[in-house]
């Protein structure tokens, strides 16, 4: 009898096709953890997108041996549970990484130039002089901070160093001085100076729960008011209500986030009626290239683990469920 594997969304072809050579596919009929709990029993592998997977699933998973998360990011699978359980979780890292960084690149530019003010006043208002309005500044020689120098921040800090001649500095307590001097990056001693000193800042670090709200009413004022802070990482990096005050109160110049504490957004969330604030719907990993790398490594990997290839597999809680 072939194995099931459930997803809890459709992925592309690049994955679908290798899976279906193999195993029966279903698609879970919502993306809620509660219909992924009463469809989970009779299915050996599930492959997640954004659907969190908690005990509720576990407790019916009679014969769940991987959950793949299509991405790199796993703080929507309760990995400890899984752990428990004997479930193998995978991820997908670097396959989005080229995406993200320039998206982060794509939404310093519309911050500093003012391209989404323009576009908006021209398309909607008519307004061709309200260009007056746009001047910007240039991402020429400014300063970038980096929060968190893996895949994502070491190829953001590429195209910020060989594309606009920017000043990097890193801030990664896992990344050494010399890793980032090769490349060509100065490690930040510590948050404070990475604030203190960057016309832009980019939240690149995965999301742990000792990281919530690491970016607090504190750490915005230790911005400069010129400043710009980009999230395209976890929505709970940021305290979103300091955020809201510091950008009504100009206490720095602008934001753009991809992520959110919590998604979607509710439709009278205050965010919305800030002019300095771009908002884009998650979607910073969202090229083609990225969900095909994405759909194609996690087909792969939970196919690997449950034909016991388990070493080839990108593994994040071996160690825990060997023991």
């Amino acid at each position: 009898m072939k194995k099931k594997i459930l997803l809890t969304e459709p992925i592309r072809p690049a994955g679908l096709e290798i899976l279906q050579k193999d195993v029966d596919v279903v698609v879970a009929s919502e993306p809620t953890s509660e219909i992924v709990a009463s469809m989970i029993a009779d299915f050996d592998g599930l492959i997640s997108r954004n659907t969190f997977i908690g005990k509720e699933v576990f407790d019916r998973a009679k014969k769940l041996k991987v959950i793949a998360t299509h991405g790199a990011g796993t703080d929507h699978i309760d990995i400890i549970e899984a752990s428990k359980r004997g479930v193998y979780i995978v991820n997908t890292p670097g396959a989005n990484a080229e995406s993200v960084a320039e998206a982060v690149v794509g939404l310093m530019l519309a911050l500093s130039r003012k391209l989404f003010d323009g576009a908006v006043a021209l398309k909607f208002k008519k307004d061709y002089y309200y260009r007056n309005q746009c001047i910007g500044i240039d991402l020429y020689k400014k300063t970038i901070g980096i929060i968190g120098m893996g895949q994502i921040g070491q190829k953001l800090s590429r195209i910020c160093i060989k594309g606009f001649n920017m000043r990097v500095l890193g801030y990664d307590p896992y990344v050494s001085e010399v890793q980032m001097e090769n490349l060509e990056v100065k490690k930040a001693s510590d948050l404070n100076v990475l604030l203190n000193e960057s016309d832009f800042v980019s939240l690149n670090c995965p999301y742990y729960d000792e990281l919530y709200h690491l970016i607090d009413e504190k750490m915005l004022n230790e911005m400069k008011i010129t400043a710009y802070i980009i999230n395209c990482a976890r929505g709970l990096l940021i305290d979103e209500k300091a955020l809201y005050h510091a950008l009504k109160t100009h206490k720095i110049a602008g934001a753009a986030l991809d992520v959110f504490n919590e998604e979607p957004l509710m439709d009278d969330d205050p965010l919305y009626t800030l002019p300095n604030l771009i908002m884009t719907p998650h979607i910073a990993a969202f090229a083609q290239d990225s969900i095909d790398n994405m759909s194609l490594i996690s087909a792969t990997d939970v196919l690997m683990v449950l034909n016991g290839d388990i070493e080839k597999a990108h593994i994040v809680n071996l160690r825990e469920v060997q023991r």
